[in-house]
């Protein structure tokens, strides 16, 4: 869950796609903008793939930085915040009794 805290506190996590953190990665990747999706995560045991990705992210202006920082944070509230969580589990309840 680092990275889910990481993107709730507006920080731009760079995670290994796998197990878990594919799962965050993809989370992260529906509320970046299309052309910055590829940031979210680097290819397990890629290094040259993890190297690519940082520098890119240090390359980006503050600006661009504080948008994605910001879409890392509505999607951590969005899907990770208790309050996501309780609204999924309502709709579900609600999809699945009616």
């Amino acid at each position: 869950m680092v990275a889910a805290e990481a993107a709730a506190c507006g920080s731009l996590p760079l995670v290994a796609r796998h197990s878990g953190l594919a799962e965050v990665a993809a989370g992260l990747a529906e509320e970046y903008p299309a052309a910055r999706r590829d940031l979210v995560a680097f290819a397990p045991d890629d290094a040259a793939d993890l190297a690519l990705k940082l520098r890119t992210l240090l390359a980006l202006s503050p600006d661009e930085r504080e948008k994605l920082g910001s879409a890392a944070r509505r999607a951590a509230v969005r899907l990770w915040s208790w309050e996501g969580i309780a609204a999924r589990l309502i709709a579900a309840g609600a999809t699945s009794t009616g």
